[in-house]
């Protein structure tokens, strides 16, 4: 196989995640107040509004290590992926892409868990391009 080269790619801008990840949160909440509105009149209301109270807050807290994401830097070259993110530099494993409109996800593990890095399409076509063909997508 013969080696393409080192590919660089650096990340700071996130309205595009931002906005779904809020898109989501509201969809949540109004189906939290539709069951809530569904209920109503009824002996169980407070029970089922609680539920849908406690089921939109469980959404906000499993979401919230994805809204305080940093800028980072994606590497890839000989030795695999690499991320530089916040001055700390970590190997990446088992990396895969998922695409949205208009989002790429970069998913992979590191030696802190989980890694979910947004890929805005607003970038240089190129560069978009030649992630997509490093993911294999």
């Amino acid at each position: 196989m013969k080696w393409v080269g080192q590919y660089q790619l650096h990340v700071a801008r996130f309205a595009r995640w931002h906005a779904l990840l809020g898109a989501f949160d509201a969809a949540v909440a109004l189906a939290a107040v539709w069951n809530a509105w569904q209920w109503s009149g009824h002996v169980e209301l407070p029970m089922m509004a609680g539920l849908s109270l406690g089921m939109f807050a469980l959404v906000l807290a499993a979401q919230f290590p994805y809204w305080k994401i940093s800028p980072f830097t994606l590497l890839h070259g000989e030795q695999g992926w690499k991320l530089v993110q916040d001055s700390r530099r970590s190997q990446l494993a088992q990396v895969r892409g998922v695409s949205l409109p208009g989002l790429l996800l970069v998913l992979g593990l590191s030696d802190h868990g989980r890694v979910v890095l947004p890929v805005p399409s607003d970038i240089p076509p190129t560069a978009w391009r030649e992630l997509r063909t490093r993911l294999a997508m």
